[in-house]
This record gives C-alpha cells, structure tokens and sequence, in this order.
C-alpha cells in the first residue's frame, strides 16, 4: 500500500513538472534555492529594456557591476519570471510588498521571460497580482538572460548594491527575510 502511495505521488510531480516544460517558453521552472557565486555576465553591453508602461530601463552589466543613471542610487533585484511558473507567481506579492515598503531604496525589474504575451492577458496578471514596479517585455530579455548566464530555469533573480556591485545570486524563489536583510543593510 505505501509503495503505491509513492508511485502514486511520483507519477503526479512527473507529469506537474513535465507540463511546465511542455509549455512553448524559454525556460524551465526550478524549485530549488542556491547561490553560486557572482554573476557571470558574458561580456559588458548596454541593455534597454521595454516595461509594460512604455518606458525604457537602460544600464550596462559587466562582469558583476550594474551601471545605470536611472539604478544607481537603489538596490536593484533583476528577476526573470513567466506567468505560468508556479514559484514566479508565488513570489509575485512579496516583490510587491517590499517595492512598496522600499521604494526610495529599493528597485525590482521583473524580466518576462514568456514569448508574444498577450498586452491584456499580462495587464490582468499585474493588476492581479498588484505589481507596483516594472515589468519589461520584449525579444531584449531574452538577450538579457543570453548575457546572464544563459538562464534556461526561472525564477532566477540577481541583487545589486546601490553602488552597482553584484551581490547575490538567487535560484529558485527568494527568500524574503535574506532580501529584505540586505535592503535594510543597504540603508545603513
């Protein structure tokens, strides 16, 4: 009996997970959290990134530094998420929570990492899930995720100083104490 019991349940995350894959994206979901080190950018180039709101976000990385006229000055959480992603969405109000609570402080980008999103569909889903900061579309997030790493498996966020440096790199969801620990940090 206890041996179908686990069959049973290994079946189920088999097929949950084996239908996140199917779906036509880019990436993969990943549960899992780690840390591996600093971020590896290919090489420096200047991205400018479309939000939903038409507005560009434009910054250079390189090799662990994020420089930007418009970022530098907050500490910036850069997170590849798609709507389908059962972990992406669960972080969704905690993103909205700190933005809110850090504003002068603190900057989320959040990177759509899903192809030809319908606009409506996706201004849903921000209002929803009441997104206070901005959300960028476009064929230039996946050159983004190329440079950062070639990510395939999302959520994948990378955290930056207020001076621009790399700190952290999270796999999977963030942890919200840890994030916010290094917000307050920030403002020291």
């Amino acid at each position: 009996m206890k041996l179908k019991i686990i069959a049973a349940v290994a079946v189920v995350f088999t097929l949950f997970f084996a239908g996140c894959e199917s779906k036509p994206q880019k990436a993969q979901v990943i549960e899992e959290k780690s840390n591996e080190g600093i971020s590896k950018v290919e090489k420096s180039k200047t991205y400018s990134l479309k939000t939903t709101e038409g507005k560009t976000i434009t910054f250079e990385a390189s090799n662990g530094v994020l420089l930007s006229q418009d970022l530098n000055g907050k500490m910036v959480l850069i997170n590849f998420w798609a709507t389908w992603c059962p972990p992406c969405v669960k972080e969704m109000p905690m993103f909205a929570k700190l933005q809110e609570k850090y504003k002068d402080d603190f900057v989320i980008i959040g990177v759509l990492f899903e192809e030809d999103k319908d606009k409506e569909e996706l201004a849903a889903f921000m209002k929803k899930m009441k997104i206070n900061f901005p959300i960028t579309v476009g064929e230039s997030n996946f050159e983004l995720a190329k440079n950062f790493g070639d990510i395939k498996k999302i959520p994948e966020s990378f955290l930056y100083s207020k001076e621009g440096f790399f700190l952290e790199k999270f796999l999977g969801e963030v942890d919200e104490a840890k994030l916010e620990n290094y917000i307050k940090q920030s403002m020291e």
